[in-house]
């Protein structure tokens, strides 16, 4: 007879072993029902089982798993019955259904009150109306769609939802993809004429203060932060470009920098205008695609920089 542990926080199963909290292996060729109510009365954070005909029934032992966060079954022949279970999981945040051909997104409705924000569907029969009804999912930022029904216009069909970035490597292109974010942005954009000559100067003062705190850091790595000019030259920077005032753990307070500078491949993908004296620069790192975004503003006739916000889970303030 199979011995189990009396508690695990973490139940992994591939190629006919079963593998909890990372280190207790137990061969299991199968996986049922009694198994699976085992294993959910663990109360696990983490549950994940790859290549086998795992069942909406076998799921039904996890209804009301109040301490799951990320759970996957891939591979499987799970279909969209399977997230009457899932929508009972408070904390889920992270949900990967990668192969389950059964699933086409009809059943994300019953999500809407969840706080999922990442959602795996490659190889599945995903389609534009189940990619709709992901979208509807407040919190949901990141969904995985390739090899599925979705057509391209079904994508775009979503954009005037702005926080959710759709995650395709080959179903769709580069410059399709690119489309769809450039479209995103617009529908998210405030309904504020753009002012030409206050977008080339805020790029302007962007364009120098890339270069200026690439030297810096060039600087730094050459000299170490113990140079008497590196502070100095930091706070030079800081009183030409930019407005925000200092938070503790950031530039300028907090020293930090990267030897191939933090901005060295900032490329500028589009601007928005707020008011008349304020203003978003959107960039984007290249060979990485990491967008961000510059608040601009302008004071005494100058335009500086008065915030740093990062596209993660929507957009979040970071530090310069």
């Amino acid at each position: 007879m199979t011995e189990f542990p009396k508690r695990a926080r973490t139940v992994n199963w591939e190629n006919g072993v079963l593998t909890l909290d990372g280190e207790k292996n137990i061969e299991l060729t199968e996986l049922t029902i009694e198994i699976m109510e085992k294993l959910a009365g663990y109360k696990p954070v983490g549950f994940y089982v790859k290549g086998y005909p795992v069942t909406d029934e076998l799921l039904t032992p996890f209804a009301d798993s109040k301490n799951m966060v990320n759970f996957g079954v891939e591979y499987g022949q799970l279909t969209d019955a399977c997230f009457s279970v899932f929508a009972t999981m408070p904390k889920l945040r992270y949900l990967l259904l990668d192969g389950n051909g059964g699933i086409t997104g009809s059943g994300l409705s019953a999500m809407q009150a969840c706080k999922i924000d990442l959602l795996t569907l490659n190889h599945t029969g995903l389609d534009d109306n189940g990619l709709l009804q992901a979208a509807s999912i407040p919190k949901l930022t990141h969904i995985h769609i390739d090899h599925t029904a979705v057509t391209y216009d079904g994508l775009l069909n979503i954009a005037n939802h702005p926080r959710i970035e759709p995650v395709s490597k080959e179903q769709f292109t580069q410059e399709q993809m690119e489309n769809f974010a450039k479209l995103q942005r617009e529908k998210a954009k405030k309904p504020v004429k753009l002012d030409p000559q206050a977008v080339e100067a805020c790029q302007k003062i962007l364009k120098d203060f890339f270069e200026a705190m690439t030297a810096w850091e060039k600087y730094v790595s050459e000299k170490g932060f113990d140079d008497e000019e590196v502070k100095p030259r930091l706070l030079n920077i800081w009183e030409q470009y930019v407005s925000e005032k200092p938070r503790l753990g950031y530039l300028p307070l907090a020293l930090s920098y990267s030897p191939t500078g933090t901005y060295s491949q900032e490329v500028f993908i589009d601007a928005e205008q707020l008011t008349k004296n304020k203003l978003y620069i959107y960039t984007k790192t290249e060979g990485i695609g990491f967008e961000h975004r510059f608040l601009m503003k302008r004071t005494e006739g100058s335009w500086k920089i008065d915030a740093l916000q990062e596209r993660l889970d929507g957009w979040r303030r970071v530090g310069l």
